[in-house]
């Protein structure tokens, strides 16, 4: 499974790639709701003896209502009480994904993803999915290019069920031959139908090894059709001793839980778990930026689309964190909403675009992308698309942002943080993804202040500073065969005169934009 698009803002662009990556998951749904029929707490199998060391329930303070421990074979755990529904969560995240495979075993980590549903020694074949369905549960997982992870909702009550399934499979699967193979058939067949017959994505993808010319983070997580048919069970198996293990993975539980009781339950089914060493990782970062790129590509689509992207630093990479926040304002500035610049300006008034979509991720780990995504209006090429779009972005470096118009998108974007955090899905997500790029999910306590901190000549300098030819790629995606969007386009409408001229039936239903995510 792949992240997808990236809606508006970057809280829910982060939040809504793992909600559509799990709507888009594997074509074997390993996920089952079930309903409770009253059963008590199974029991999988008689745990072992354990040493009071690891199980004692030591006191613990909890000043917030979120309670953070490390255990001393590495495990990060953090629990977060949420008593509106009684019900909870729990996601464990690896800090593995395909940035750190090589090129000839791209999609490792999605392959061994799906045959973490393959069953342990303790609980063989489909069983974890029939259980949790007949405790009222669901599971599912996701995979990036920087993480992979692992969720299961149920019954509050049904906490330590959760982890005792999570901690087996942990250190327990078994990886099969006769598992395996049809599962590699499986996700061939989820690369042909999510990317390979689909025009757009097979450009994306290449666009992507463009937009990254140097980091690791270009490389599409379910690999290419050549990785999938030469991957072997010997290399999932290594793959999983290397990287999942507990020092390598963050525990995070939320819901209408007890800080006390569940902290004591993780020590009981992780806490014996030796921790082993890790690889190191590849660095992901763009280390040079080798001048402006283009890509031009004529696909069977009906509709045309313009695709920009720059490379930018993350939270995660900036040498001021600043710089990334910044970044961010200046996302919203341009398609925060129906009252952001593009929508306003190249949608409503001059009628240039269809529609757009300007994406940026604040929470990656190593380099970002700036990306714009654009669908023309009727009579307008691609060309004059870009340059009306690229004429916004030089007003970000030398127009004053109003005041009105910075708190609008400050408020604006503080409000779709409270909205994104208040499912439990959301917080798990939010924390996981902080967590896994190597940043504090404390970090979101400061974030008002640090918007609020933040200058229109500062942002006006990051704009200077990164929004420049220098790191800009740009693919025109055009209609094979369509001669009115061809490149010198001599007859095309001037994309002002065309503002002046009434709308068509074509202008008035703008179509959707394309995904953006590492597979749309």
């Amino acid at each position: 499974m792949q992240q997808a698009a990236l809606p508006s803002s970057f809280y829910l662009k982060h939040l809504e790639q793992l909600f559509t990556l799990k709507k888009l998951s594997r074509l074997s749904q390993y996920g089952l709701i079930g309903l409770s029929v009253g059963l008590s707490m199974p029991v999988l199998a008689k745990s072992k003896p354990v040493s009071n060391s690891a199980t004692a329930p030591a006191p613990i303070q909890v000043k917030t209502k979120t309670y953070e421990e490390t255990l001393p074979n590495g495990l990060k755990v953090i629990i977060r009480e949420d008593h509106r529904a009684p019900v909870a969560m729990t996601q464990i995240w690896y800090k593995v994904g395909s940035t750190d495979e090589t090129g000839d075993e791209l999609g490792l980590s999605h392959a061994l993803e799906h045959m973490m549903f393959k069953g342990t020694s303790k609980v063989p074949g489909e069983e974890l999915s029939r259980i949790s369905g007949k405790f009222g549960g669901s599971t599912n997982a996701f995979t990036s290019n920087n993480y992979t992870g692992y969720y299961q909702l149920y019954p509050a009550q049904y906490v330590p069920l959760a982890l005792e399934l999570e901690a087996d499979r942990m250190q327990n699967l078994q990886l099969r031959q006769q598992d395996f193979e049809p599962e590699m058939r499986v996700i061939m067949e989820e690369r042909r139908q999510r990317t390979d017959d689909n025009p757009k994505a097979l450009a994306y993808e290449k666009f992507r090894w463009m937009a990254y010319p140097t980091s690791p983070l270009r490389q599409p997580t379910i690999g290419h059709m050549k990785n999938l048919e030469g991957l072997k069970l010997d290399s999932l198996k290594r793959w999983y001793q290397k990287w999942y293990t507990p020092n390598n993975a963050t525990l995070i539980i939320v819901g209408d839980v007890d800080p006390q009781k569940t902290i004591y339950d993780v020590r009981r089914y992780f806490g014996d778990m030796p921790r082993r060493a890790t690889p190191v990782r590849p660095d992901v970062s763009e280390f040079q930026h080798i001048g402006e790129r283009q890509m031009d590509v004529s696909v069977p689509v009906q509709i045309p689309a313009l695709y920009l992207a720059w490379n930018v630093d993350s939270l995660q990479s900036a040498d001021n964190p600043d710089k990334a926040y910044a970044l961010a304002l200046l996302q919203s500035v341009l398609d925060g909403g129906l009252s952001a610049r593009f929508e306003t300006r190249l949608i409503r008034e001059q009628r240039i675009l269809a529609s757009v979509s300007c994406n940026y991720d604040l929470f990656n780990r190593g380099s970002s992308l700036f990306t714009i995504t654009a669908i023309p209006e009727q009579g307008v090429t691609l060309e004059q698309a870009r340059a009306a779009i690229l004429a916004e972005v030089e007003k970000l470096k030398t127009d004053p942002i109003t005041p009105t118009e910075l708190e609008r998108v400050k408020t604006s974007y503080l409000a779709e943080l409270v909205y994104s955090q208040d499912s439990i899905e959301g917080q798990a997500q939010l924390i996981g993804m902080l967590e896994s790029a190597n940043l504090s999910y404390k970090i979101i306590d400061a974030l008002p202040q640090k918007l609020n901190q933040l200058s229109v000549p500062y942002m006006q300098q990051i704009a200077q500073q990164y929004l420049v030819s220098d790191n800009l790629s740009t693919m025109y995606l055009r209609v094979a065969g369509d001669k009115t969007q061809a490149k010198s386009a001599p007859n095309a409408q001037n994309p002002v005169q065309a503002a002046s001229q009434p709308a068509t039936s074509a202008t008035k239903n703008p179509v959707s934009s394309t995904s953006t995510g590492s597979n749309p």
